[in-house]
Order: C-alpha cells, then sequence, then structure tokens
C-alpha cells in the first residue's frame, strides 16, 4: 500500500509539473500572437514585477533582524558616572536598538592606568577608552591606538574640534588620536562684602593689575588688621601658574613658551610679578602668606579675611563646599596689562576624554557612534547643567537649559573664544637651578622689591639655552596645527 501511496504522490506532483509548464508556454505564445499589445502588456508586466520587487525587498528588510554589537568603553571618571550611565541607558534603549549598538560601560578606580595598560599590551584593550597625556605619545608609538581619521565618516566630529586640537595632546604624527572634551578655566575672584565695607562699588573692580594694586592698599588700610587686599600662596607653586600665569595668558598670547617665536618668554609676565612684588613692599598681602598652602589661603578668603585672589574654575566647589564662603563673593574678568580689551583668546586647560583601541577595526562605523555619542553637545550641556564640567565647546554650553547650581560656576564658563592650551616643550630641556615658578615664588617671599626684569630675562636665558641641545625635530612637533591661533577673531 506503502509504495502504491507514493507513486501516485508523484504522479500527482509530475502532472502539476506539467500543467504549469504548459501554462506558461500559453502565456508566451499568446503575448507574442498579439504585438498590438506588447507595449501596453510589458508596460504592466514591468510595473507588476517593480512592485512585487519592492513589496519582496520590504517583507526581507522587515525579516531582517538587526545585528546588535557590543561596543566597550573604560573610564576612571566616577564623579560623572551616575549622569553618564543614564545617558548610556537612553542612548541603548533608543538609537542603540536602530543600530545595532549596545554600549557596555565600565568605571574603574585609582587602578585604571596599570589596567588600561596590561590590557593594551595584552590585546584586550576596549573599543573605546579615557585618554591620559601621561602614556599618549607611548600608545601611539606602540600602535595601541586607532587615529579618529581611520574611521569611517569621521569628518565630521573631527571638524567641530578643528580649532581646538594641539600637537602632543591631541595630533600625534599628524593624526587626530583623541579630542579635547571639557576645560579648567580662570577668572580672579572678590570678596563684595569688603569691597562693600571699605566704600568700594562695582565701579571699582579692578579691570588692571595698577587696580589691584590700589584697591589692595585701600582694603588693607580701611580694615584694620583685620583683613588684607590680596592673598597669594607661593609656597604652592602650582597656585603661581593655576591662579596667575596661566589665566595672564589671555594678556601675552602664551603661558610661558611663545608659540609664535617658539622660545620660551616668562619675561612677558613681568607686569604681573611686578605688580605682586609691590603689593607684598606695601603690606597689602595677607601675612603669613609666605608658609601658606593653598587651602589655608582659600579657606581665609572663605572666612573674609581677603579681599581679592586669582582663582580656577574648581575653585568653585572648594567656595561651595570644602570651605563654605562666609561671604558674598563674585568672579570678575582676569587683570590685564595695559586697560585695552584682551588681544588673545581666554586660556583653558583641556582634558581629554576618549582614544580608540585596535578593537574597534571590527567594527569602526559603530564605534565612531558611540564616539560621537560621547562628545555629543546635548549630553555634554547636561553635565554642565550638573556643574560636573565647563565644555571645551561654547555650543554645548549655549545648549543648557538651567544653570548650574553652584554659586559662579557658570561665571567660569562665560567665554566666547578659547584658545586650548597645547603642551609646551619644557619637559624637554635640562637645567640646573630655579624653574621659573622657584624664581616668582622668592620674588614675592622678599618683603623687598626686586628687580623682576633681571631675574625673569635670566629664567628666559636658561630655558632658553636648554631648549638649543634638544633635537629642533622634536621642539617643531610643538607648534600649533594649521588654523588654530591664540589671537581673538574679533
Amino acid at each position: 500500500m506503502k509504495s502504491k501511496k507514493l507513486k501516485a504522490q508523484k504522479f500527482m506532483a509530475l502532472v502539476l509539473a506539467l500543467l504549469m509548464i504548459s501554462g506558461l508556454f500559453a502565456a508566451c505564445s499568446k503575448s507574442e500572437s498579439n504585438p498590438a499589445n506588447t507595449n501596453t502588456g510589458n508596460k504592466t508586466e514591468q510595473k507588476n514585477d517593480d512592485t512585487s520587487s519592492k513589496n519582496e525587498e520590504s517583507k526581507v528588510e522587515a525579516n531582517e533582524e538587526v545585528v546588535m554589537e557590543t561596543i566597550t568603553v573604560w573610564s576612571d571618571n566616577a564623579h560623572e558616572k551616575e549622569l553618564r550611565d543614564k545617558q548610556i541607558a537612553e542612548f541603548n534603549e533608543t538609537i542603540g536598538k536602530e543600530l545595532g549598538i549596545y554600549i557596555e560601560y565600565t568605571v574603574y578606580g585609582s587602578n585604571y592606568t596599570d589596567t588600561i595598560k596590561i590590557a593594551a599590551q595584552a590585546g584586550e584593550a576596549p573599543d573605546l577608552f579615557r585618554s591620559d597625556s601621561k602614556w599618549m605619545q607611548d600608545f601611539v608609538d606602540a600602535d595601541y591606538l586607532v587615529a579618529i581619521e581611520d574611521l569611517p565618516g569621521s569628518e565630521q566630529l573631527l571638524s567641530k574640534y578643528k580649532d581646538l586640537v594641539a600637537n602632543q595632546a591631541h595630533v600625534f604624527n599628524g593624526k587626530t588620536y583623541t579630542l579635547p572634551y571639557n576645560l579648567t578655566t580662570y577668572g580672579f575672584v572678590i570678596n563684595k562684602d569688603l569691597f562693600a565695607a571699605c566704600g568700594l562699588t562695582e565701579a571699582d573692580y579692578p579691570k588692571t593689575w595698577d587696580d589691584v594694586k590700589r584697591v589692595a592698599k585701600i582694603i588693607t588700610e580701611k580694615s584694620g588688621g583685620k583683613a588684607y587686599g590680596f592673598g597669594i600662596a607661593p609656597s604652592a607653586l602650582w597656585t603661581i601658574s593655576s591662579f596667575y600665569t596661566m589665566p595672564a595668558g589671555q594678556n601675552i598670547g602664551h603661558y610661558g613658551f611663545d608659540y609664535e617665536k617658539m622660545q620660551f618668554a616668562y619675561s612677558d609676565y613681568v607686569p604681573l610679578i611686578k605688580a605682586i612684588d609691590e603689593m607684598v613692599a606695601e603690606g597689602s598681602v595677607i601675612p603669613g602668606y609666605e608658609t601658606m598652602d593653598a587651602d589655608m589661603l582659600r579657606a581665609q578668603f572663605s572666612a573674609g579675611t581677603i579681599g581679592m585672589l586669582g582663582a580656577a574654575s574648581f575653585d568653585v566647589a572648594v567656595y561651595n563646599t570644602q570651605f563654605p564662603a562666609e561671604i558674598d563673593w563674585a568672579v570678575i574678568d582676569i587683570p590685564t596689562f595695559d586697560g585695552q580689551e584682551p588681544k588673545y583668546k581666554a586660556f583653558g586647560n583641556p582634558t581629554n576624554l576618549l582614544c580608540v583601541g585596535k578593537r574597534a577595526l571590527e567594527h569602526p562605523e559603530k564605534v565612531l557612534k558611540v564616539l560621537e555619542f560621547f562628545y555629543d553637545d546635548k549630553n555634554a550641556a547636561e553635565m554642565y547643567e550638573e556643574g560636573l564640567y565647563i565644555p571645551v565647546r561654547k555650543e554645548a554650553i549655549a545648549l543648557a537649559t538651567k544653570e548650574p547650581s553652584m554659586k559662579n560656576f557658570s561665571a567660569f564658563a562665560n567665554f566666547d573664544e578659547i584658545f586650548t592650551m597645547a603642551p609646551v616643550p619644557d619637559t624637554l630641556i635640562k637645567f640646573e637651578g630655579d624653574t621659573y615658578r622657584d624664581a616668582i615664588a622668592k620674588i614675592w617671599t622678599d618683603p623687598a622689591l626686586n628687580d623682576v626684569e633681571s631675574i625673569m630675562a635670566e629664567i628666559d636665558a636658561k630655558y632658553n639655552a636648554a631648549l638649543q641641545q634638544v633635537d629642533p625635530a622634536l621642539v617643531e612637533l610643538y607648534r600649533l596645527p594649521e588654523g588654530v591661533t591664540v589671537e581673538r577673531s574679533n
């Protein structure tokens, strides 16, 4: 019975096949025997075929599932983790699903540097990871990184940062390996209450270093020993640069190394150094400053015993949380040397966010999408709103929908043009004796007036003599990239 049934089934299949073939021949014969209908018939059949083809393609596309791939990202930015995790979760649930991308984000602690070095050496580094200037050159030389230019379609992202990158910080050997993300910016803080108590108004807020010297003397004389006009902590050498020389870059166009002349030029700071030297000699600087560290200085300002001093954007947290100010304080413009509008851009010290690991070459297009997401202006604006970062791009600041809650944080983001401070070749030189900060500290801790011009000229001569011993090709690496300038556009 089974044999007969099988034969019957085969027979029926054969019959059906013959019927389909004969129908096909009949259709062809009919079409060929009616020339009058050829054009019409062909058009109809072509249209139907096109519609059928599109329908089939749509069905295939609808049935095709997006191939999900995990893009791994490592960082050690623990302070921003809560907001970053929220942004990533939203991406993974929306854009990520459309593009077939899932971001796996890991934040390491103090062991991050060792972790990423070991992973890179073993070929196990993630697609993207937080970059660090301490090892960027080594990673580039070891071929652990992929240049952003080598990610297909990266032109638009790179164009957004073309005026903000620097050689030996972002660009190595002519290619871009990381991008700046946020800034430390600079300002000048004043005690508004002390100004008012001394009969000083907003019109007396200093605009030049001569103004600073004049106002400091008034505050000191009218406070009767309870407060003083100015504060410094030269024994904490970093405050000399972070509170004074770096901010004054907008007055001289550099912060110690003249990018145009490719020489050290600390003498250009003479007006600033002399003004503070004279305030020391006049007794306008808070007593005991010689041995104060940075925290002692800032605690005195918060307590109301200092009228003015330099500051960086990270001081906002100091005066709001570490040493909550007992006074009303404000951030004003950095004093100029000559009373004219600054010729140069505001100076900001950039911090980079991510670089690209070799694993990215497995899915470069998707890695680029994730890199663009992390550098997105909207996400940076949210970081700014929470007082976590001052974005390097003013366009991101403009997208903020609310002011940061920390008092005066927004004042440090009030720039129209920024120069992201490029590295200088001071790590390449060797010499004996005082550094520029040592020399300035000695000037300011000497109660007598100093020959500032001569001292700083000797510093320049020593630095530049040492620079002459360095391979010129290495020094050339520190030239500003084409199109990057310290000069303002207006």
